[in-house]
């Protein structure tokens, strides 16, 4: 179960005590903030005290890690001097902007209705629907775009951003409606690449779940109204098939609230899988969407029911012009259209 403010209680006592101080002048926009530590402060502390918390308080979008400093006087006493991406009055209009949103949000997607997995998939269903991964959001010639895709304002006032920002703004709307949400930052294997990245993990009948976001509005088709659930509430075995995260993080180990398993669509065996494949086209239905346990990658086992759909198709008097598709090797999703 995931705990509040979750990074702030693995720091030890002198952390949280910049914590605290620390968050206390950001939210007030103070220019010099005291903390009360004595000596000098190492680039590490620094840095763990600063992702504790802008992991745990998504809301502190404007401040400037790379350019905040700190100094200490003759007797030690300890200061930082942050550095802010936007004034104080242009903070307050973004707050009250994103505010604004995400009460709409709310209200809109009737997010205070249904249980955590039902206000979890509606935050997901959206995001996969409305929000673009922002190509362009680490372009160093195009500094405010730069800034706004890594934080929530990509999502709540452009509707595009990367990783980062998509994961934080989700924990926002999670929060706001009582579902308990982390951000994790680690990497990701992107064409057998290693490169930075963040996503979720979230409370869903009191048990913890691995979430990507971002990887699922990838993999689903805004035009055509698809949506994905490749990464959609995954134990730990499962995400790190491609994620990796170093810090110290909730262990998922339960199955029953992942998307595949909750609408039974996890299959162990050939024989059992083709009782679904023959039932969905039984009734009129081309398209396959399931996670398979077997041997079989999913590459391979993709084509191969797309050729025993197609045949079924032809004998039964039906013609298809377009197969589509989207094997998922690291984690065993096949997804499949036929077009007639």
């Amino acid at each position: 179960m995931i705990v509040d403010r979750y990074y702030y209680q693995q720091l030890n006592r002198k952390e949280k005590a910049i914590y605290n101080a620390f968050y206390k002048g950001v939210m007030s926009h103070q220019d010099i903030i005291p903390v009360p530590v004595r000596g000098k402060m190492s680039n590490e502390t620094f840095n763990r005290v600063f992702m504790a918390m802008t992991r745990d308080n998504p809301l502190i979008f404007y401040l400037n890690q790379s350019a905040c400093s700190w100094a200490t006087d003759r007797i030690s006493h300890v200061a930082i001097c942050p550095q802010y991406f936007f004034s104080e009055k242009k903070v307050r209009e973004y707050k009250r902007k994103i505010e604004s949103v995400v009460n709409q949000l709310v209200a809109d997607l009737n997010l205070l209705d249904g249980n955590d997995y039902d206000k979890e998939k509606k935050v997901h269903d959206w995001m996969c629907q409305n929000i673009e991964y922002d190509f362009d959001g680490s372009d160093l010639n195009q500094p405010v775009r730069l800034i706004t895709a890594h934080n929530i304002i990509g999502v709540f006032a452009h509707h595009k951003a990367q990783c980062e920002g998509i994961a934080k703004a989700a924990k926002v709307l999670l929060n706001a409606v009582d579902v308990k949400c982390i951000v994790v930052t680690g990497e990701s294997d992107v064409n057998y690449k290693n490169e930075r990245h963040a996503w979720n993990i979230v409370d869903v009948g009191h048990a913890p779940y691995q979430l990507d976001i971002t990887w699922d509005i990838g993999a689903s088709s805004q035009k055509r109204r698809k949506i994905a659930y490749d990464y959609f509430n995954l134990t730990d075995s499962l995400i790190m098939q491609d994620h990796k995260c170093k810090d110290i993080l909730p262990k998922c180990c339960e199955v029953a609230n992942n998307y595949y398993v909750m609408n039974n669509l996890v299959f162990s065996t050939k024989t059992k899988l083709y009782k679904y494949i023959d039932s969905t086209l039984k009734k009129g239905i081309y398209e396959f969407d399931f996670r398979y346990e077997g041997k079989e990658n999913a590459t391979e086992l993709s084509r191969e029911i797309a050729r025993y759909a197609l045949d079924w198709m032809r004998n039964q008097g039906h013609s298809a012009v377009k197969v589509t598709q989207r094997p998922n090797d690291s984690l065993g999703v096949c997804k499949l259209e036929i077009y007639q």
